[in-house]
């Protein structure tokens, strides 16, 4: 019985990580919904002011193109979190899975314990009903 209650405490420890870890993917997720927001809205404002076709003085070009220029670096930027997420996402994943797979294995290994203790059960039964009726 000591055995069995280990396992129950391993499939509680297996469970609490599995449900940190999915959390974790839903502060990914979130995140990455974010960061791809924030890369429709650049897109966005880098076709408009491409799309702007106008007599402008030397000094608002020039500020223009330092505009367009650090929109382009957060750009980049953001695409660059965004495979950063969708890596962590593939690990946590991963991390998801083989938690699974432990909390199964711990399951059949309780399982065949308890058949055990079962069967063990079942023989002590089967002597005491045999000396029993040997005693009569």
């Amino acid at each position: 019985m000591k055995e069995l209650k280990k396992y129950n405490l391993l499939q509680v420890k297996e469970k609490l990580k599995r449900q940190k870890s999915i959390n974790e993917l839903n502060q990914l997720e979130a995140d990455a919904d974010k960061c791809q927001t924030i890369n429709r809205e650049l897109d966005r404002l880098l076709s408009e002011n491409n799309a702007l076709i106008e007599e402008i003085g030397v000094q608002s070009f020039v500020s223009n193109r330092r505009l367009m220029q650090k929109m382009f670096d957060q750009k980049e930027v953001i695409s660059n979190r965004l495979e950063f997420l969708d890596r962590e996402k593939l690990a946590v994943l991963a991390e998801v899975k083989k938690s699974t797979t432990k909390d199964e294995i711990v399951e059949r290994k309780k399982s065949k314990i308890k058949k055990q203790a079962q069967d063990t059960l079942f023989k002590k039964q089967d002597e005491s009903l045999c000396v029993f009726k040997r005693g009569q």
